[in-house]
Parts: structure tokens; sequence; C-alpha cells
């Protein structure tokens, strides 16, 4: 069963991004560790996953009071963050650091008061970033919203 914690949820999604850094997994894992470390919450990831997809790919880094997930999708030139820390997010420095690191033009960004937790089983947590990569990838598609 998923864990429903309380903290804050910062949800960024970024358009327009340059297209190399979007399948790079090392240029991910190493935005992913500078985001940490920027919000001070660097310390020893319990897990860390890598899914290579068709489009881009997806990175997972569960913590023990935190989790990261970095989805990016190429042809669109789009990718989705998602944090969920206990501790106060700095959006501005998320925000330009994504800007800087993946050549971003615009970013969207939604704060929340609740998350469901990356699980900290790698089974698990593979299903999960792939659920959410999924979901990931319907919002971000300009084509839905036609419908």
């Amino acid at each position: 069963m998923d864990t429903l914690a309380y903290g804050a949820h910062l949800i960024v999604d970024g358009y327009g991004a340059k297209e190399a850094p979007l399948v790079d997994e090392a240029h991910a894992l190493g935005v992913a560790r500078e985001l940490l470390e920027a919000l001070g919450l660097g310390s020893t990831p319990t897990l860390t996953l890598t899914h290579r997809a068709r489009d881009g790919l997806s990175v997972g880094v569960a913590l023990p009071e935190s989790h990261l997930t970095l989805h990016t999708f190429q042809p669109a030139q789009r990718l989705s963050l998602g944090i969920f820390s206990r501790q106060t997010l700095a959006l501005g420095e998320v925000l330009e650091l994504l800007r800087v690191r993946f050549g971003l033009g615009r970013l969207e960004s939604h704060l929340d008061s609740r998350s469901v937790v990356l699980p900290h089983d790698e089974e698990r947590a593979r299903t999960f970033l792939l659920g959410e990569r999924t979901y990931a990838d319907l919002r971000l598609d300009d084509t839905l919203l036609a419908y």
C-alpha cells in the first residue's frame, strides 16, 4: 500500500528543453544530486532508480524523509520534476537550476502539502516511477487539450 505523507510536494513542468540533456542519464542523475544538495536534502539516498524509455528517461531518488522524481520527454522537449520533503523548499533555486541545466524556455510549478511517498523497496519504487511517468506524459501532452 502506498503511504500518504504531509510536507511540501513541488511539481515543476519544463518546456522547450535542449534535446541532448533529456536522454543523458548521467546528466539527469547529476541534476538530481545538485537539486538535493541545493535544497539541503543531500543525505545518502536509500534508493536510486533510473528507467530509460523510448522517448526519454526517468530518475527516482528516495531519501529517509524526502524523494525526487525526474521524467524527461525528448521528442516533446519537456520534463517533469517532483520533489517531496518535510522541509521548506526553495522554489527559485529549483527553477533556476532546471532552467540552466536543461536550457528550458518556460516553467510551470505547483506546490501541494501532501504526496504519495516513493517506496524504498526497489520493485514497488519502479512501479511507482513508471506510473508517475505515464501520468506526467499524459499531463504534458498538448494534443489532449483539443478534447
